[in-house]
């Protein structure tokens, strides 16, 4: 298991996205994805045994028995009357004589002339008409769900071994995933905005399923699964048109704009 979860870690490492040199007034365009939206992925063919949970049995509780504590008599404590304080005299005030403000008369200030500078005349530049640059075109290509990385295999190994990971930088690209216990994931996006990931995990049967989706501007989210139930012939049937009619619409469309 050890060596399952080493290699499935190097993948994931060797899928990390790459940073896509580009200036930054290019245009992206993404192109169209030509595969389904959903796909079928064959199982991994895993069967993990899982551990019957423990019941709980409820402890009993014995009750205390009480026991019975007579009452003591407290004295009731003897208050002793505080001394009453005598006043201290009031002393009259000497009553204050009013005097009469004495008017002071204001100078007068003499102006200071201000000297007016003339400012000098303004110099209009004649209106240059700017010059359009062309932004170069960057194709990016529709991402894959079946491209995705490969996500660890679950396990449910007692005692846990398991850890995750996480990587930025300033071109908002990114990875980061998870592995060890009932499941895992992994998920990768680059600076043109695609994204691209999967997971697995263990079902209550013990059976191991893996998911894998890609999503990019323009285009959707697309998935592609191993634990998809099986089309019944009517829908097959139905899917068989569907495709048919799409693909016709498709073609008189191209004719029509030819």
């Amino acid at each position: 298991m050890r060596f399952l979860v080493l290699l499935a870690t190097v993948a994931v490492c060797s899928c990390a996205p790459q940073n896509i040199i580009y200036t930054s007034g290019s245009i992206v365009a993404h192109a169209a994805s030509l595969t389904p939206a959903v796909t079928k992925l064959q199982k991994p063919g895993i069967k993990v045994t899982i551990p019957q949970p423990i019941q709980y049995v409820t402890p009993i509780e014995v009750p205390t028995p009480v026991q019975y504590i007579a009452p003591v008599e407290v004295p009731i404590p003897v208050q002793v009357a505080t001394p009453f304080q005598v006043a201290t005299p009031i002393q009259v005030a000497t009553p204050i004589q009013y005097v009469a403000p004495v008017e002071v008369p204001t100078p007068v200030q003499v102006a200071t002339p201000v000297q007016v500078e003339v400012a000098a005349p303004v110099q209009v530049t004649p209106y240059q008409a700017p010059v359009p640059v062309v932004s170069p075109v960057v194709v990016a290509a529709a991402p894959e769900p079946l491209a995705a990385p490969e996500p660890p295999m679950p396990s449910l190994s007692v005692p846990f071994e398991g850890g995750q990971f996480h990587s930025q930088d300033e071109a908002n690209q990114y990875t980061f995933g998870h592995w060890g216990g009932p499941n895992t994931r992994v998920e990768v996006k680059d600076s043109l905005d695609r994204v691209s990931g999967s997971f697995a995990y263990i079902n209550p049967l013990g059976d191991v399923h893996v998911r894998k989706y890609a999503a990019a501007p323009g285009m959707g989210f697309k998935v592609a699964a191993s634990d998809l139930p099986e089309d019944t012939p009517a829908v097959a049937q139905v899917k068989a048109t569907l495709a048919q009619v799409h693909a016709d619409a498709k073609a008189d469309s191209a004719v029509t704009t030819a």
